[in-house]
């Protein structure tokens, strides 16, 4: 039996790098952080490439970390940097402190936004707070790629807050369509196979 040479090869998708980009990891990464992680670019200039990992739920709830916040939602690992702060994507327009990252995608709170959060106004707030960053020196990420470690996507509101943490890779994969498939039969764990 032969194995194709090409198959843990990399294709890089038609979609550009900037703010609001997709970065799905190529399967088999040697870093457990990273591993089947998918990342969101909150930041793309020539001084900050930053984002957050959107599906790495930590065991810990916020209201129980943090003494002055009062909801019960599930943590995040964003990334390694800064793993003290505290950061939210929602899908929630009319908060003054967030950004505008896509449509129905939007990084950032403020007392306000918490509070309409802790009240349930809105049934509709959909969101996730995240703990550190990931973030790349200048010319680091795009390296990155065209060292095959990642392919860059096109985040959904449906796919960040409508998808179970542990499907987010997997979804995210299968939107980039059949030249990806064979990813997602490449066991997470190959040395224990």
């Amino acid at each position: 039996m032969t194995v194709k040479r090409d198959f843990l090869r990399v294709k890089q998708t038609e979609f550009t790098l900037s703010e609001g980009s997709l970065l799905i990891a190529a399967p088999l990464s040697p870093d457990m952080l990273f591993n089947r992680s998918v990342i969101l670019l909150t930041d793309y200039n020539k001084e900050t490439v930053a984002g957050v990992i959107v599906n790495k739920p930590t065991p810990f709830v916020l209201d129980r970390l943090v003494d002055s916040i009062s909801i019960k939602a599930p943590l995040y690992i964003g990334g390694p940097v800064s793993p003290e702060m505290l950061f939210l994507l929602h899908n929630h327009s009319n908060s003054d402190a967030a950004s505008a990252i896509r449509p129905g995608i939007f990084f950032g709170y403020n007392d306000q936004l918490l509070k309409q959060i802790e009240q349930r106004l809105f049934p509709s707030i959909r969101y996730k707070f995240i703990l550190g960053y990931s973030g790349w020196a200048p010319g680091q990420l795009e390296a990155e790629i065209a060292n095959n470690y990642w392919v860059i996507g096109n985040p959904t509101p449906e796919l960040l807050f409508n998808t179970e943490p542990d499907q987010i890779w997997h979804k995210a994969v299968s939107i980039l369509g059949k030249e990806y498939e064979h990813w997602l039969k490449i066991p997470e764990s190959p040395h224990l196979n």
